[in-house]
């Protein structure tokens, strides 16, 4: 397959979803409204402890990111599997790649449009000072973001016909992420004890190259995991 009809083939499967989702609103409604409570119960709990803010906040952020991320795929192959079309897109030439990639990127849109919700209400929630970091601090979220959608994306599909997906989603994904979080959490304490971009670039550089050998195995066991769905 060429690399035109690749990029025609995701992009028809991208269109197909978004417009699912603006139909129905289902991940938007679910998500948002997760997020939101989550934000109300972490600033509930802490909202005293403002000489804590600086050691509690990085883990809350992305254990939030981890818990929101996790509810908004775990519907990425639903209608596939409940419409049984799976082994249907399978069969087409060059749709293995195709459909990771095309689940890859609506996957990272929706998780990257509610962490950055879920950022900005924690913030706010917690009076944090961001300043001049904002950019780093985004930086190292798209950074584990992508590498939590590479991961979650190929899992879900491993899990889509089990009965109990919602039950080992979370008991098979998190171990495979654990390098990534520590790093992602390390640098946001990092940047709220004020460091430079100098100093936590080591961690980026090694978070990107997590998030590479994440996409590469996801696209290179997508194939096999479908085949196994046959």
């Amino acid at each position: 397959m060429n690399a035109a009809t690749l990029l025609q083939q995701t992009l028809h499967l991208v269109g197909k979803d978004l417009r699912r989702e603006i139909r129905t609103r289902e991940v938007l409604t679910t998500t948002v409204s997760f997020a939101i409570l989550l934000v109300v119960l972490f600033a509930f709990a802490f909202y005293r402890e403002v000489e804590t803010v600086s050691l509690v906040f990085p883990g809350i952020l992305w254990v939030a990111l981890i818990f929101t991320g996790t509810l908004t795929i775990s519907r990425t192959f639903h209608h596939e599997a409940q419409a049984d079309t799976l082994r249907a897109l399978a069969l087409i030439p060059g749709s293995t790649t195709s459909l990771y990639l095309g689940k890859f990127l609506v996957n990272l849109l929706f998780v990257s449009v509610f962490v950055a919700i879920l950022f900005a209400f924690l913030v706010l929630a917690f009076a944090v000072e961001i300043g001049p970091l904002l950019w780093i601090h985004a930086l190292n979220l798209v950074i584990g973001t992508v590498g939590f959608v590479a991961v979650g994306t190929l899992v879900v599909a491993m899990l889509v016909r089990s009965d109990l997906r919602e039950v080992l989603l979370p008991l098979v994904l998190y171990p495979l992420l654990i390098p990534l979080l520590i790093a992602g959490v390390m640098n946001t304490r990092a940047l709220m004890e004020g460091a430079s971009f100098d100093e936590v670039r080591p961690l980026l550089q090694a978070m990107i190259a997590m998030d590479l050998v994440y996409a590469i195995l996801g696209v290179w066991l997508f194939r096999w995991v479908l085949q196994a769905l046959e």
